[in-house]
């Protein structure tokens, strides 16, 4: 894919403001009929129609809330109970996420600052979240610089009405990404009056403090007046946790105590050089014509407080992590509804969301040594072969560099002649070879900040036999990026070679000026965009024993783009860092579908739909799908779905993108690696890393997917309400990049000069591929109940849980096992994908009094990841048997409505202050698991709620 010209980026904005002035045209031009006169009021639907609901993962009204496909449903009342004050932490409280779901703690995301859903684990990218039932705009920076999805951590709270989560395949109905399920986020549709809301909340400890403040403004009843126009303004606000505010292991980068490493930069045995350790100053060796003389110097400099033993300095980059980064965001949301004539009624939906948040980079390689090729020093877009040279990217001080060694000028001359001895006369006057860590600059942080318009506007009556709803739309997300503290290359290797950037003890030397131009505050914006019209109908087409057969059919056209210019510098291989991207593109997708709905019997329901999409890039697909619902008795029925699904590549992985990363140690290069006529030297440079470079390919296909639901559903008393259900998807042409080939896609840098072999291998330049599939199984259960205790009120159980029987992922002929593992550990920050997850509610109610706890819990998963190896990766001399705890933690609430005007609730989650269990393996957190277990990191939280209503 190449850029969109010039001509197709007007008509795209041309088609976007052409929806708009569509989305404000109609209620405008009905705004006058309420002005002139006020219209009939709308008169009672008979009780069957009132009853009747439209569920996710259908378009035909059923009475029935128990269709073929399970659906979990979390209701407003569920959501101020449990003291969640956000749209993510409620869909993260679903037992169905697991592996490869997104958080904004996690702190070393290429996609920072939004939160992602990842149900059944089958990565962000598998679940479509809609907004009343339509799409929005993914997020502009793609997972991992690749999948895209949905930000749900910049949706509004106050207005949700319910969450929907069918969980099941559904792109027979929406189309491409509803491989694992659907997030259905559905707003309020109308409100009368004025209510104020607000939470306050704090830790243990008395940091992370949260508050959240909502204000809801209608007037107009639909019923009675014709129409109905709300407003609501919330905040929200959260502060940080720092890493060192907490105890035990989440503090500590040395593990010694704990049977693990220590981690520490600087600590002996960290380097692929044998008895040696890098150290806040840096090492350095004589280095002639691009070859390493001699072996590594300390330069001294170390503070005696930081000396481990006698070889080197060793410090803790505790200081620039957070367990919680500070977020904010406001949402702002008009709703307006006009009853037309007849049944004919028109809402317009306008907001617009802003969410901040901010990360410090997560990974060792800032604070950490600069290797001699640096991390993704290739940049994303490739650059040229030059920033590939290891003659080039080395780092280097100039012979007269006032802190070389070798230099008859520098203080650190007469000991370096002491520490090479009779040799060092051969090294006067050449320039050093320089491996160290910046850590005497900032920390790597970034800020994100993101706006999204959202505008959709629904036409819903009836014509004839056929209910109709058209619907326009548009959504544009906008994450604007601030860096700072990334290091500019070219800026260093210039300081380096005119000496004015000091290293070793003479790093105090340099001034504020020096390093903000080294380290030079950047920004850039990423947008993504999405228009969409729709037209659906739906209609009962004759009657069979059990009832009406019920059709809906539709038709949708949606124009998606997306322009992410990636880090300034960055994307050209000009910034030191662990990772880079961009992308750039466009898609257009056309869209129809038909729904069946047949009571064959009173007991016996079937259910067909099939979708045809047509993608301007990647071709067609038509999607099918079936189910059941079979009554043995009124008290027990079964029910099943069988469902094909699809994915289309998204833009930064078909259209014109890449991702810039690295691996380390350099790869055995096969023509320079002959263990019979070369040495171990003429395979590159020790410790270097290689620059990996994964490219959009045009020619992908769309990931296919076929899955199958299996359940019973039983009420055998009233008041109890039981479903399990089996659940296997299996998921092929799964979008990853191609294995390293040493031969095929090597880079080479320069040769060493007099030498007939070729320039070591620096960097492989990789596209994206169809290359691997996966399959999970597993079940889902939950239980409902409620018990009368007469004068004493009611109990409620709430029970759910999902149970994986199986997780694994097939690539290039080879199974990987994941289940009740820490892997796959290079997918989501290393989530891990326990067995087991579920959550326990009991609920007490007696009048106005309401108090209760919820149990969370999720399974022990083994310290191995199958698809990086067979040894244990977790710390094992003390943990035998290597493993990663299963966590559990209790969240207890008391509300208490004191009028039909005012409500309060108090929550307390991880009541019992519980630990998150120590993971070293994943890279979401440090020492523990950010997606699963941040209660525990964050420890005890108390939180006072209020509603206020009139």
């Amino acid at each position: 894919m190449t850029q969109l010209p010039r001509q197709s980026t007007r008509l795209r904005h041309a088609r976007s403001k052409l929806l708009v002035a569509v989305l404000l045209l109609v209620p405008l031009t009905t705004l006058g009929q309420t002005t002139a006169s006020k219209p009939p009021a709308i008169p009672a639907a008979p009780a069957e129609e009132l009853e009747t609901i439209i569920v996710t993962g259908s378009f035909l009204r059923r009475t029935d809330a128990e269709t073929p496909s399970p659906v979990t449903i979390i209701n407003a009342a569920d959501i101020a109970k449990s003291g969640l004050t956000s749209i993510a932490d409620v869909i993260r409280s679903v037992s169905a996420d697991n592996s490869g779901t997104l958080t904004q703690a996690f702190s070393g995301a290429l996609a920072g600052g939004a939160s992602g859903v990842s149900l059944r684990g089958l990565s962000v990218d598998a679940t479509l979240v809609l907004v009343d039932g339509h799409r929005m705009a993914p997020y502009p920076l793609g997972d991992d610089g690749q999948r895209p999805f949905v930000d749900v951590s910049s949706l509004p709270l106050g207005i949700v009405d319910r969450v929907e989560v069918l969980k099941d395949g559904a792109s027979a109905l929406y189309g491409s990404d509803a491989v694992a399920g659907v997030v259905n986020i559905i707003l309020k549709k109308e409100f009368t009056g004025v209510e104020f809301s607000g939470s306050l909340g704090t830790s243990y400890k008395g940091d992370g403090t949260a508050q959240h403040a909502s204000i809801l403004y209608g007037f107009g009843d639909l019923k009675n007046d014709g129409h109905n126009l709300y407003f609501n303004l919330e905040y929200r606000h959260q502060q940080e946790i720092l890493q060192e505010h907490r105890g035990s292991y989440l503090n500590q980068l040395d593990l010694t105590s704990y049977g693990g490493p220590d981690l520490r930069g600087g600590v002996p045995g960290s380097l692929p050089f044998d008895g040696s350790a890098y150290t806040i100053p840096g090492q350095v060796a004589p280095l002639s014509g691009g070859v390493q003389l001699d072996q590594f110097y300390l330069l001294p400099g170390c503070a005696a407080k930081d000396l481990v033993g006698t070889t080197g300095c060793a410090w803790d980059t505790n200081t620039h992590k957070r367990i919680q980064p500070r977020t904010q965001g406001i949402n702002a949301t008009g709703r307006y509804a006009q009853a037309l004539t007849g049944d004919w009624q028109n809402s317009l939906t306008a907001s617009y969301f802003q969410s901040d948040s901010e990360q410090y980079r997560q990974s060792n390689l800032y604070n950490a040594p600069v290797t001699l090729v640096p991390f993704a020093w290739g940049g994303s877009r490739g650059g040229s072969i030059n920033q590939f040279d290891p003659t080039i990217t080395q780092i280097v001080l100039s012979a007269s560099h006032p802190d070389n060694p070798f230099n008859p000028a520098s203080p650190y001359f007469a000991a370096a002649q002491a520490y090479y001895g009779a040799a060092f006369s051969n090294y006067v006057g050449l320039p050093a070879l320089f491996y160290g860590a910046l850590t005497d600059f900032p920390a790597q942080h970034a800020l994100y900040r993101t706006g999204v318009i959202r505008l959709a506007n629904d036409l819903t009556g009836t014509a004839g036999d056929w209910s109709l709803t058209a619907s326009a739309g548009y959504t544009r997300v906008a994450t604007r990026v601030t860096y700072k503290g990334f290091v500019r290359a070219s800026a260093l290797y210039a300081a380096l070679a005119d000496g004015s950037y000091r290293v070793g003890q003479h790093s105090s030397l340099n001034s504020p000026a020096l390093y903000a131009s080294l380290a030079p505050e950047t920004h850039d914006t990423a947008t993504s965009e999405l228009s969409y019209l729709s037209l659906t109908g739906s209609r009962t087409l004759f009657e069979l024993p059990g009832g009406k057969v019920g059709l809906a059919t539709g038709v949708e056209a949606r124009w998606q783009s997306t322009d992410n210019p990636g880090e300034p510098y960055a994307t050209d291989g000009d910034i030191i860092m662990d990772g880079s991207f961009y992308a750039k593109g466009s898609q257009n997708v056309y869209a129809a579908f038909a729904e069946l709905s047949a009571p064959v019997t009173r007991s016996l329901e079937v259910d067909a739909a099939a979708r045809f999409d047509h993608y301007n890039l990647i071709g067609s697909s038509l999607t099918p799908k079936a189910g059941f619902k079979w009554k043995l008795v009124p008290q027990l029925a079964l029910r099943g779905t069988y469902a094909r699904g699809f994915r289309a590549p998204g833009i930064a992985e078909s259209g014109n993108g890449g991702v810039g990363t690295s691996v380390a140690p350099a790869p055995a290069d096969p023509l320079r690696c002959d263990p019979i006529n070369q040495t171990i030297a003429d395979c590159g440079l020790p410790g270097s890393s290689v620059a990996v470079l994964i490219r959009s390919n045009p020619d992908l296909k769309p990931e296919k997917s076929r899955s199958f639901t299996l359940g019973v559903i039983a009420e055998p008393f009233r008041h109890v309400s039981l479903t399990l259900d089996y659940f296997n998807i299996r998921r092929d042409n799964e979008i990853t990049s191609a294995p390293f080939d040493p031969l095929i896609n090597a880079i080479r840098g320069s040769a060493t000069p007099g030498s007939n072999l070729p320039g070591p291998i620096v960097a492989y330049l990789t596209p994206f591929v169809n290359a691997s599939y996966s399959l999970t199984a597993g079940f889902d259960a939950a239980l409902k109940t409620e018990f009368e205790l007469g004068s004493y009120g009611k109990l409620g159980v709430n029970v759910e849980a999902t149970h994986l029987t199986k997780s694994e992922q097939v690539f290039g002929g080879v199974t990987y096992h994941y289940l009740g593992t820490v892997g796959p550990t290079g997918l989501g920050g290393s989530v891990g994908t326990p067995s087991t997850r579920g959550t326990f509610n009991l609920d007490w109610t007696r009048g106005a009094l309401s108090l209760g706890v919820t149990f969370n819990y999720h399974s022990a998963t083994r310290g191995i990841d199958e698809s990086v190896g067979t040894d244990c990766v977790q710390l094992s001399s003390s943990n035998p048997h290597c493993y990663v705890a299963g966590f559990g933690y209790a969240d207890a609430y008391g509300q208490y409505h004191w009028s039909e005007h005012l409500e309060t609730t108090a929550t307390i989650s991880n009541l019992t202050n519980r630990l998150a269990p120590l993971n070293n393996v994943t890279y979401g957190g440090q020492n523990y698991n950010p997606s699963l277990d941040q209660p525990g990191a964050v420890g005890r939280f108390m939180e006072f709620a209020f509603r206020f209503h009139l």
